[in-house]
């Protein structure tokens, strides 16, 4: 749902009651106590005529004597005077709370109505004054360059209920030309009357030296008596508040309504209500990264903690944010910090905020770091007008001189070093950052290397681990519990089963149910049976059983046995069994040694050579080589007639070959005679056979024939067969007696053998091998396997479902670790596979040994200087930043003289006609921002000073922002490019004091959420991104911020107590119940104690600033009348100005101490039982909504002490029906009060936890170290001595570190530690895993 964004302006400018009947600007009905006195009734307290304190305010007097402090002959003065204190009281709180000044005296009096019958009775003039006691008399003393102004919220009202358009000369009119005496005055004021746009009759008496008293006349009354659009002057005077900067606001939002109602009819679409539509359209859009801003690009000259850091790194990004600042962590730092850097990069920067303390802090702030040239700090604007003309006109005559302060050399070097030590702190930064990323990174092995520090084997350890080098990254250490798991449950069953169990290696059960419980059964006993079986076969058979190894042999060689019994499975198997048996018998027989092929060729050579024509006979065999010779020669000589004829005449052999052809029946033809030398060469051939074969049949009954050859082949294949096969070795002698038994025997053999590995294969389904074996070798084991199958079925199952859960590479580590005890299987994996995964990453990031040698202190050392050197550094780059801004493109004339701010300083210094700050702005916004960047003021007067320009500051920063109303801070808002708002949504809500505010009906579905709030803060929450502070420094003791940070803060704030006041072991919080009495909303006895005890604190703590707070105004006021009784009366406005604010004693209610602090806080509580005794549990505004916060601000305004002065013990307080939190709140404050006043208070650790508790270091630590105990927020573990004293701290790199940012860790928290004299060491969780002796 869309809203108007008009519909939400109307409403704030509605809320704005400046023009409504309830603004005692506009309507003063009745006058009453505290704030305002009828001058009339001055008349003649010192022998004058009341008229005179007119007459001397026209007459510029500087101051007016009003009345005498204390008359004792004259009651009447006495309560003029009375009247004057409360007034003064009031102007003075106002002034410091606001650093406005609203005190004025209202002359003439406007009564009557406008056109629209809205009554008025106002002041037509003010004149600004202070209420002074000098002397014995009270004066009044003139304010400002002003001698009285038109009352600027009755001509808006004029303008707007009279429908009457009034120029800014008008609406800003003052009377300073007018002259001085009191008629002359007058009658100029009647001219100025007549010719302006007011109709206002003049009234006669006006004319009379005299005042009338005050008509008090009521709304309705005036309604009645007055006639509508006729109004008149009458002469009345009242001195009182009546503040004017409200009014400022109003044209602001009619700028803006006009706008936005203009926008809104251009588009679609209604602008959508919120914070962003004050500000330009892209400021909502940034949400850039801020991280990583240079150092370089950051000046900031005052120290930061973490959280402030963020928040400027966040505005520097250009981010608009909330910063949610609790008590004390340093707003007002942070709000400095941001000034100067924006100033510093030529921004223009507006603070606004409503409490005038909250300024002037800030103001220090900067002008302890030089910028106060630079800066204006406009609390009135009317008053201070003078003040800020003068410094614009200094910082122009000062431009030369600060140009040549810039051109020195030792500011070129400032602007060297500084870039040399924010580039030395981004590298630092840099190395530190990648250190603790290593530290805490997580995606490597699934858990940081701060975990494996602190769970992995010491470096040095013993304990047992199994090599995982190889499979390590198989186990992502954050997916690992489930594998751990398993293996938790495996190693339990692998424990039940025990080590020993019969069943301990097995086939998988995983598959099986119980129906397998009697398969299996049944399958043992089968075995058992088939053993018997084949027991007494083989006994019959071999005369001794097998073994179930010998027949898987027999199983394993079937094919083999089958084709040697096959081999004898021929006609002369008689005959080969022969052979084989002597062979088997000479195993050193040649016939063993040849080759099979070699016998084949033998043979079959032999055959050739008695082939066609056959072989020769005739010759011996020693004269077949001579004979074949013969025969070559007579065949050659065969070849011609004559050689042969020659041959047969003259060879001596002719004889021979004639014999030799004869015996073979060949004639000498030539044919006969080749034939002749093929025979002879058959014969050659078949001697060298017999001469090869006569060997190998040697001791055989075989004859020398080719086929006896081919039967030794088959001999000798048959033998190595036999040999070769182990199993018919062990055969016993006498089945090898005939081919016969010997193969029937083998043959029964293979067959019982091959039953058995049938039954066994049919077996493995759910037994082992060996199990088989075992249970072979006899009953026993068998009958084990039985009983056991039938104990633990269901175990066996259940371990082997386990195990088949395991991945390969899980069954791997199992494996591995089954060489271990089962109970410490799953110790020894995580050890394992830590160190596995602590070495892979000390490898990948080899920065994490630097805790082990000197490089990470070294850092540390860096950046802690590197950083104090900077904020020193950033304080001179800053102011040489701002001056050079102010002569940067200076306009020169031909003379060369500046003319650039000829104008400005023309009206800044001139004496008559000065113009109004906004008439300045409006006209010379450039050239004054150049001169004075920052600036500081309340919401109104920035509406006052400024043009409604947007992109007017770059930056708009508001302070206490829960206090401040909506509406009015929009306007300021308007003007910024860029908005933070800081402030704290558990302090004080929106209140104006001594105003009113118009509310709203109560909200429903259709109202627009940024209607739903009522403070700027909470506006901003809707839309902005929000930080906190978490840092707190007001208090030195953690007595003081424990109960605010526990019941207001979920224990986010830090502080760092002084190492010598917590050893100091006094408690910061005093208890003193004084019994008082509850008589009309006061406690006498109370205010009379503190008073008691103000003496007293003056002698044991002197020099403190001491605060008052009461838990209700009359009380407050009881007091304050007391102290002015006592004279200890705070010190007058002179005084106050002359000495630091902070120093002098306030008493206020809770209602208003936001933003004040003291080393001491007393608190008068009030509340007690009556004359009667009876004690109503009525708390005042604590009973509100919200009136809780008032408490949180209350408690927290102390640095050093509280004291709880009451009538009260908590356990008076019935509070447990109370609608709000507030009264419940307020009795746990009395309780942790008394318990602390008591020493029954102790500080509790941070209870905030990021890490597993099984990777803090402080608990190993502690362990280690009984003294070392987790004790105080602020540190991991506290050293404590035997006297109970803290001797010093121990951090570590627990949840603390991992939380911090580096720059926190590394820098601000060890210089705090010891700027506040802490001994502290940093123990790291590498070094406990090297050798956590060393620690400590």
């Amino acid at each position: 749902m869309t809203f108007a964004l008009a519909a939400v302006l109307k409403t704030f400018r509605r809320r704005l009651t400046n023009l409504s009947s309830r603004n005692r600007s506009l309507l003063l009905t009745t006058l009453p106590a505290g704030q305002f006195l009828d001058l009339n009734e001055t008349d003649f307290l010192l022998n004058k005529p009341s008229f005179t304190v007119i007459t001397d305010l026209i007459g510029r007097k500087a101051s007016i004597s009003v009345c005498e402090v204390l008359d004792a002959r004259q009651e009447r003065s006495n309560e003029v005077s009375r009247k004057l204190r409360r007034i003064d009281r009031t102007a003075r709180f106002i002034e410091e709370e606001r650093g406005t000044e609203d005190l004025y005296v209202g002359w003439p009096f406007v009564k009557g109505k406008f056109l629209d019958d809205s009554v008025v009775h106002c002041p037509l003039l003010f004149f600004p004054v202070q209420l002074s006691r000098q002397g014995k008399f009270w004066k009044l003393v003139r304010r400002g360059d002003e001698l009285a102004f038109l009352n600027p919220a009755f001509a808006l009202a004029y303008g707007q209920f009279n429908q009457v358009k009034l120029p800014d000369e008008v609406v800003e009119k003052t009377v300073d030309e007018f002259d001085r005496d009191p008629l002359v005055f007058r009658t100029q004021l009647y001219e100025w009357l007549k010719d302006s746009q007011l109709e206002i009759n003049f009234n006669p008496d006006l004319f009379t030296d005299t005042l009338q008293f005050f008509n008090k006349q009521s709304s309705k009354d005036l309604g009645q008596l007055e006639r509508t659009g006729e109004l008149k002057l009458y002469p009345e005077a009242v001195l009182g508040i009546f503040p004017q900067a409200g009014s400022f606001l109003v044209p602001d939002y009619d700028a803006l309504i006009a706008k936005t109602e203009e926008r809104e009819l251009s588009s679609d679409e209604p602008l959508n209500n919120g914070l962003y539509p004050f500000l330009p359209p892209d400021v909502s859009s940034i949400l850039a990264p801020y991280s990583s801003l240079p150092e370089k690009n950051i000046h900031t000259p005052l120290p930061m903690d973490a959280s402030q850091e963020a928040a400027v790194r966040a505005v520097k990004a250009g981010q608009s944010l909330v910063v949610q600042g609790p008590p004390g962590t340093g707003k007002s730092q942070l709000i400095a910090n941001l000034m100067a850097d924006a100033a510093a990069t030529g921004k223009r920067v507006l603070l606004v905020c409503q409490k005038r303390a909250a300024l002037d802090v800030v103001q220090e702030r900067l002008r302890e770091v030089g910028m106060v040239s630079f800066l204006a700090l406009i609390h009135d604007f009317q008053n201070d007008r003078r003040a800020l003309y003068t410094q614009i006109a200094e910082q122009i005559e000062q431009i030369e001189a600060h140009r040549k302060q810039n051109n020195s050399l030792n500011a070129v070097l400032l602007e060297r070093d500084f870039d040399q030590e924010s580039r030395r702190i981004d590298e630092t930064v840099g190395e530190l950052q990648t250190f603790k990323n290593a530290l805490f990174d997580t995606a490597e092995s699934g858990i940081s290397a701060k975990e494996l520090y602190l769970t992995a084997p010491f470096a040095d350890s013993t304990r047992s681990t199994v090599a995982l080098e190889d499979v390590y990254q198989q186990f992502h250490l954050q997916d690992v519990d489930n594998f751990v798991q398993r293996l938790t449950s495996f190693s339990a069953y692998q424990q039940a089963l025990g080590a020993e169990h019969v069943w301990g290696k097995r086939v998988s059960f995983s598959s099986f149910t119980n129906a397998d419980l009697s398969k299996a059964d049944q399958i043992i006993l089968g075995w058992v049976q088939r053993r018997q079986s084949a027991n007494e076969q083989m006994a019959t058979l071999i005369e001794r059983p097998l073994v179930l190894a010998e027949l898987v042999e027999w199983q394993a060689h079937d094919w083999e046995l089958t084709a040697l019994l096959a081999l004898l499975d021929v006609p002369d198997a008689a005959q080969l069994w022969e052979i084989v048996t002597y062979l088997r018998q000479t195993p050193n027989h040649p016939a063993l040694t040849i080759e099979e092929s070699r016998l084949d060729e033998l043979a079959d050579s032999w055959l050739e050579t008695l082939a066609t024509p056959g072989p020769e006979r005739s010759l011996v065999t020693t004269d077949l080589r001579a004979f074949r010779d013969l025969l070559d020669n007579a065949l050659t000589a065969r070849n011609s007639w004559v050689s042969w004829n020659w041959w047969q005449l003259t060879n001596a052999g002719k004889t021979q070959l004639q014999a030799v052809v004869s015996a073979n029946s060949l004639s000498l033809s030539e044919p006969d005679l080749h034939t002749l030398a093929t025979k002879v060469s058959q014969r050659i051939r078949l001697e060298a056979i017999h001469h090869e074969a006569a060997p190998l049949l040697a001791g055989l009954s075989l004859a020398e024939s080719p086929a006896s050859l081919r039967l030794l082949r088959h001999a000798q294949h048959l033998t190595e067969r036999l040999t070769t096969l182990d199993i018919l070795q062990r055969l016993p002698t006498s089945l090898w007696q005939t081919h016969v038994r010997f193969a029937d025997s083998v043959g029964k053999i293979t067959q019982i053998a091959t039953v058995v590995a049938r039954q066994q294969a049919d077996a493995a389904t759910y037994l082992t091998d060996e199990q088989l074996a075992q249970s072979w070798a006899g009953d026993a084991y068998a009958t084990k396997l039985r009983q056991t199958l039938r104990r633990d079925f269901d175990l066996l199952v259940e371990a082997d479902r386990l195990q088949e859960s395991f991945s390969e590479v899980e069954r791997t580590v199992v494996q591995r670790l089954t060489g271990h005890e089962s109970t410490n299987w799953v110790t020894i994996f995580l050890d394992s596979i830590r160190a596995a995964w602590l070495d892979h990453i000390e490898r990948l990031y080899p920065e994490l040994r630097g805790v082990s040698s000197l490089k990470i202190n070294q850092l540390e050392q860096t950046l802690q200087e590197s950083i104090q050197r900077k904020e020193s550094l950033s304080r001179d780059s800053l102011l040489i930043k701002l001056r050079e801004q102010t002569y940067r493109n200076l306009t020169f004339n031909r003379l060369n003289n500046v003319v650039t701010y000829r104008d400005l300083l023309h009206q800044v210094t001139k004496k008559r006609n000065v113009w109004p700050v906004r008439k300045l702005m409006e006209s010379y916004a450039d050239e004054v921002f150049k001169l004075v960047p920052c600036w500081l003021a309340s919401p109104e007067s920035v509406s006052a000073m400024f043009p409604l320009r947007e992109g007017l500051f770059d930056l708009v920063i508001f302070d206490e922002a829960s206090q401040c109303f909506a509406e009015n801070g929009a306007p300021a808002m308007a003007r910024g490019k860029q908005v933070v708002i800081t402030g704290d949504n558990q302090q004080l809500r929106p209140s104006d004091l001594y105003r009113t505010r118009l509310d709203d009906a109560e909200p429903d579905d259709e109202t627009p959420a940024a209607l739903e709030v009522e403070s700027l803060l909470e506006l901003a929450a809707q839309q902005l991104p929000q930080m906190s502070l978490t840092e707190h420094y007001r208090s030195r003791s953690l007595d003081l911020i424990t109960f605010s940070n526990t019941h207001f803060y979920q224990n986010k704030l830090s502080l760092l107590p002084h190492f010598d006041d917590i050893n100091r072991h006094e408690p910061a919080i005093r208890y003193m119940n004084v019994k008082g009495i509850w008589q009309q909303n006061t406690n006498p006895v109370e205010a009379e104690a503190i008073l008691t005890l103000l003496d007293q604190l003056a002698v044991d703590l002197p020099g403190r600033s001491i605060g008052i707070v009461t838990f209700n105004y009359t009380q407050q006021q009881l007091i304050q009348d007391m102290l002015d009784s006592n004279a200890v009366e705070k010190p007058q406005p002179s005084e106050t100005n002359a000495s630091p604010p902070d120093n002098h004693l306030f008493v206020k209610n809770i209602e208003n101490v936001q933003g004040d602090e003291r080393d001491v806080i007393i608190f008068s509580v009030g509340y007690a039982p009556d004359e009667r005794g009876r004690l109503s549990m009525q708390f005042g505004s604590l009973n509100a909504k919200g009136g809780e916060n008032r408490l949180n601000v209350a408690v927290t305004r102390a640095r050093e002490r509280v004291y709880v002065v009451t009538s009260l013990w908590p356990e008076q307080l019935t509070v447990a029906d109370t609608a709000n939190e507030g009264p419940k709140l307020l009795k746990a404050y009395l309780s942790y009060a008394l318990d602390v006043a008591q020493e029954r208070f102790q500080p509790a650790p941070r209870a905030e936890q990021v890490l597993s508790v099984g990777t803090l270091l402080k608990n190993k630590l502690a362990e280690q170290h009984p003294a070392w105990q987790p004790e105080l927020p602020f540190a991991d573990l506290t050293v404590k001595a035997a006297d109970n004293t803290y001797q010093s701290l121990m951090l570590t790199d627990d949840d603390a570190y991992y939380q911090q940012t580096l720059k926190q860790a590394h820098a601000y928290l060890p210089i705090a530690l010891k700027t506040r004299k802490w001994p502290f060491e940093r123990a790291w969780s590498r070094e406990f895993w090297r050798d956590p002796r060393q620690i400590g």
